[in-house]
């Protein structure tokens, strides 16, 4: 089975495939239809090369439905099929109602108030994993689905226990722990922690694009062996600097350095407290909300010889707040130095 090609319209056993969802791990994802339950779900197809490994396949399914938890994709059951007269193995999951975090990414500008709430969520689902004793590692945007709003982790292809030996190859490289490239390593909480601080950084930052992002980084490829991506990155200016810290922690290059269970990042993140969800309605406007103050507006005016910040509460000029500069450059610094210190308390 070709699991590039669209199957679409096919059926597979008790399966319609309505659409591709995308491919993920070494499978395809399909929103269909089980015609005997008469009720939508996502499958996942799975190749299987050789007939008498395909038990080896069951993990697949048996990983993640230990790990039935409100913030994870819930698995229903897996089994083997035929189609095409070829075996292929397919995992029965909840269907997710919602675009995953990168397609969320690609759509609009998402608030940091916004994706700090959604890794809250999604650090509550790894503790779980962990506390069963297995390893995420290939935690991404793309793996964060939303369902009617709620974040939940999805594919534990790449899953393996706690303690056990990574093999190379086989995991998420741009999200990858330094430790991890060394032979023999084996799959550690900190190994998720560093993946969960990369997705926290792509969110906050509003990276639509990841693979374009690294193109334009020289020697990324060394940067991510080594752990020094993060390091090497300036940070959009509108992110808080206790938000940027808690990044730095969790994607530190030595294990020991990092947070070393989900809870304990997770706390880090519960003691900040927002004050305004800004969105970016432009690039020299922003527009900030709140529940029980002013709505916020801060945007510049060109003049002949200078640039004004303009801020307003409720679309009254803020005298108090609003700055005349001589340069472009200075005015943006004020711009984001006020987004970034009115974001949390």
């Amino acid at each position: 089975m070709d699991i590039e090609k669209d199957y679409s319209g096919a059926d597979i056993g008790k399966y319609k495939l309505l659409t591709k969802l995308g491919n993920g791990g070494f499978g395809a994802v399909y929103k269909a239809v089980d015609r005997v339950l008469n009720a939508e779900k996502a499958i996942k197809i799975l190749e299987v090369s050789d007939p008498r490994k395909a038990y080896e396949l069951f993990n697949e399914a048996a990983i993640p439905y230990k790990c039935q938890h409100n913030n994870i994709i819930r698995i229903n059951s897996g089994e083997l099929l035929t189609f095409n007269s070829e075996d292929v193995f397919i995992v029965d999951m909840e269907l997710a109602n919602g675009a995953s975090i990168d397609g969320l990414l690609q759509n609009r500008f998402v608030p940091v108030s916004e994706s700090i709430r959604y890794i809250k969520d999604i650090l509550f689902a790894v503790e779980f994993s962990h506390l069963k004793g297995i390893i995420h590692r290939d935690i991404k945007p793309a793996n964060i689905l939303l369902d009617n709003g709620i974040p939940k982790l999805s594919d534990f292809g790449l899953s393996t226990a706690l303690g056990g030996l990574i093999i190379p190859w086989r995991w998420y490289r741009s999200h990858a722990a330094p430790e991890t490239f060394v032979d023999y390593s084996v799959a550690t909480v900190e190994t998720d922690i560093f993946a969960l601080g990369m997705t926290m950084f792509r969110m906050v930052n509003n990276i639509s694009n990841w693979s374009l992002f690294l193109q334009n980084i020289t020697n990324f490829e060394s940067l991510i062996r080594t752990g020094k991506l993060i390091g090497k990155i300036q940070q959009e200016p509108y992110v808080p600097l206790k938000i940027q810290r808690i990044i730095r922690k969790a994607c530190n290059p030595l294990p020991e350095k990092r947070y070393h269970s989900a809870a304990e990042m997770r706390n880090s993140l519960e003691k900040i407290h927002f004050l305004y969800n800004w969105y970016m309605s432009g690039n020299y406007h922003w527009t900030g909300t709140s529940i029980g103050l002013p709505n916020k507006d801060i945007y510049l005016e060109m003049k002949r010889k200078s640039v004004n910040v303009v801020v307003k509460n409720n679309g009254r000029r803020s005298s108090s707040d609003s700055r005349n500069f001589f340069s472009l450059e200075e005015a943006m610094a004020y711009l984001f130095e006020y987004i970034r210190e009115t974001t949390i308390q």
